[in-house]
């Protein structure tokens, strides 16, 4: 057979389909183990949520008559940490609940705050559990995306996947705080070594004109794992038995092991071309495509003509991002706008509980206009271009958070509008996943070819910190006033907003190549046709 001068991995994808039908079972593969990820990311928002609680009394002494009133936003209401002394009005000084908290749940719901009394003195130890988690997420996808580039994605995906079923399990059994903290950080570095490894994995195995495509779609299932978890979250209340709900489900994906492909680009990477073509073969039988259209014979010496073409290239480091005046600023820019979003669109999902109405009813409809956000994102972002409506997306998502902020409680006679609030903030959170949807794909065209990844992996870094310090944000509100913090959320937001003007329109426009190219954009081409011939990759924003 003829020797396929041009020949190289895309080439061969394209012969195995449109994707072919093995890609797209490997893709949906893949996509579900987006729940564990997810869950275990948003989980705190159902576990730290403090109920209506007040200071325990002994029996046979009325509420009203041993609990101070304490005017909170101009309602009073029962003081939350504190009773009279000996529990009588008569007494003109207060104590710190001496029998401990009384909280205003129904059976079975518990979570770890009434469990160990995470509220007065110690409400800021559940905002630290989260910004703790984190902190494990943010060492996690320092440590796996190398360890994988090194010794493949396969084998870190699969460690990544299984290990935290064990953690997860010791979490549904631990009996105090620290034991908790400390397995959520590791858990943290584990969730995130999966979705690291996972995306990459999905990224490598598809061409790339399917890419973007495939970043955007994959986006749904964090957004039905939302929902779902909201749905556990209400069927099951306890916080124990919804643990090992979420952390159960990926044994039954025992079947990855022998399913899931090792990447053949970082097989090719590694001169490990004899498994290369052992997963053409595999992956054309199964989608039932002749050898001969592969022409398999000539994958060893295309790969290798591939490898060694790319051994010539210059080495790029992340202080090539800041070589120029306009990469600088961009850069800049870029790293506000993914800290910003990554901060309101968290602080969001996690301070929705606290809004008026049920708590898992405002959770699952959170996780539903997610989905109708990644929905409208995949039909605009070739239509009305990138720049247009990401900057729309951060100006609506800030004026519904400043909005919802201000809103009264109630009107001048009394009626309780609290709802009005609840209704910005979805609207908001919307917007906020539309930018967390958006955000990959426009920093990877802004960014040159030859420093693409490492501006779009050194961006994802500022998304872990926003992870990090928003739990720290949301807690002002318990300190000052409550809707303090959506209002923060809603001024990043929109000073994102008006910061996106600064930066180029990618869209139809021929998208750089080196970093000369990226002082400035040239003339206009199909950006999909570039996305094919640059091989163009996007990363995942929930990192």
């Amino acid at each position: 057979m003829k020797l396929l001068e041009t020949m190289d991995l895309d080439v061969l994808y394209e012969k195995l389909g449109n994707p072919g039908r093995y890609h797209v079972l490997v893709y949906i593969l893949q996509c579900l183990t987006y729940f564990p990820v997810v869950v275990n990311h948003v989980v705190m928002a159902i576990f730290g949520v403090p109920p209506p609680h007040h200071c325990k009394i002994p029996n046979g002494v009325l509420v009203n008559e041993s609990i101070p009133l304490v005017d909170i936003s101009g309602e009073l209401t029962l003081d939350k940490c504190n009773v009279y002394d000996n529990y009588t009005m008569s007494s003109n000084s207060t104590v710190y609940c001496p029998m401990g908290w009384e909280y205003d749940v129904t059976p079975p719901d518990k979570n770890i705050v009434t469990e160990w009394d995470l509220v007065c003195d110690n409400k800021s130890l559940s905002g630290l559990a989260t910004t703790i988690y984190f902190c494990g997420v943010m060492l996690g996808g320092l440590i796996f995306g190398t360890l994988s580039d090194l010794f493949g994605r396969k084998p870190f995906f699969l460690l990544t996947l299984f290990v935290p079923v064990g953690i997860g399990v010791g979490l549904a059994f631990v009996q105090n705080y620290i034991t908790f903290v400390v397995l959520r950080f590791v858990l943290g570095f584990f969730m995130q070594g999966l979705q690291t490894t996972n995306f990459v994995l999905v990224m490598e195995l598809f061409r790339p004109v399917h890419r973007t495509t495939v970043g955007l779609v994959i986006e749904l299932f964090w957004g039905s794992s939302v929902m779902l978890l909201a749905l556990i979250a209400y069927l099951i209340q306890d916080w124990r038995y919804i643990q090992l709900a979420i952390s159960l489900p990926p044994v039954l994906a025992i079947g990855y092991i022998w399913i899931i492909p090792e990447s053949p680009r970082w097989l090719q990477a590694q001169q490990k071309y004899k498994q290369v073509q052992d997963f053409f073969i595999k992956a054309a039988k199964f989608n039932n495509v002749s050898p001969d259209q592969l022409a398999l014979e000539d994958i060893n010496v295309a790969i290798k003509r591939e490898d060694d073409k790319d051994t010539v290239t210059k080495k790029y480091t992340i202080i090539d991002m800041f070589r120029t005046a306009k990469l600088r600023k961009r850069t800049f820019i870029l790293f506000y706008l993914w800290f910003a979003v990554a901060v309101g669109y968290y602080g969001l999902l996690y301070s929705i509980t606290n809004f008026a109405g049920n708590k898992y009813l405002n959770f699952f409809i959170g996780g539903a206009v997610e989905m109708v956000a990644y929905i409208l994102t995949v039909f605009i972002v070739n239509r009305l271009g990138r720049k247009k409506v990401l900057c729309a997306y951060f100006v609506l998502g800030g004026v519904m958070c400043i909005c919802a902020g201000v809103v009264p409680a109630k009107t001048g006679d009394g009626v309780d509008i609290r709802w009005i609030s609840t209704v910005l903030a979805m609207i908001g959170r919307m917007n906020m996943a539309g930018c967390f949807a958006m955000m990959p794909l426009y920093t990877s065209e802004i960014y040159p070819t030859v420093i693409r990844n490492i501006g779009v992996g050194a961006c994802a870094f500022w998304t872990r910190l926003g992870g990090v310090l928003f739990p720290q944000i949301l807690l002002l509100g318990q300190y000052t006033f409550k809707s303090l913090p959506v209002i923060i959320f809603g001024v990043l937001a929109l000073a994102g907003g008006i910061l996106t003007l600064i930066l180029p329109e990618t869209f139809n426009k021929k998208l750089p190549e080196t970093i000369q190219d990226a002082e400035s954009f040239g003339h206009l081409v199909n950006t999909t046709e570039e996305h094919i011939r640059q091989g163009l990759t996007t990363q995942d924003t929930h990192l």
